[in-house]
């Protein structure tokens, strides 16, 4: 399996995977492809943090996005990462694509110096990768949601230490 950034000529591709990935899912609002477009047409979009995972044919199997958000306290604004959408084609699903989307850009986000990435998922799968509540910072969502479900992963011991507040998301994700 091979992760890079997405190409502008693969969009369609993962509109529609995400589309699919998300078809049964449980937990959906039915907007995580649409929402791919909206952010990618953000004037704070992330190229380098929308990526795909191609297996040895060269098919997308599995695609992930970064977005920048801010965590705010008053006039202190600081910047961090939201991960949305994770998808896996529902065929590779359970073979590990999703995580090593979620690794990969892991580490590309601590490459680049930021301090946390939040996400909005399942603890039982999140908490593997280090993600526990953000309420445990003093962050939380700008919207009602479960403690649990609502997560934040800080990318170097201490980045959130003098960190709190409420996150702002970007125009795209309509919250």
């Amino acid at each position: 399996m091979n992760i890079m950034p997405v190409k502008a000529s693969e969009y369609t591709q993962t509109q529609e995977l995400v589309r699919r990935a998300f078809a049964e899912s449980a937990h959906t609002d039915g907007d995580e492809y649409q929402l791919i477009a909206r952010l990618r047409a953000e004037p704070d979009y992330l190229p380098q943090f929308d990526v795909v995972a191609k297996d040895e044919r060269g098919t997308i199997i599995g695609h992930a996005m970064l977005s920048q958000i801010a965590i705010v306290d008053g006039d202190k604004h600081t910047s961090a990462l939201a991960l949305a959408p994770l998808a896996v084609a529902p065929s590779q699903q359970g073979q590990g694509v999703g995580s090593a989307l979620v690794n990969y850009l892991t580490a590309a986000a601590t490459r680049a110096g930021y301090r946390a990435i939040s996400i909005l998922g399942d603890p039982a799968y999140y908490g593997r990768f280090g993600y526990v509540p953000a309420s445990q910072f003093d962050v939380h969502a700008s919207f009602e949601v479960p403690d649990a479900y609502y997560m934040l992963k800080q990318l170097r011991p201490g980045a959130l230490t003098d960190v709190r507040g409420v996150v702002q998301y970007q125009p795209a994700f309509g919250i």
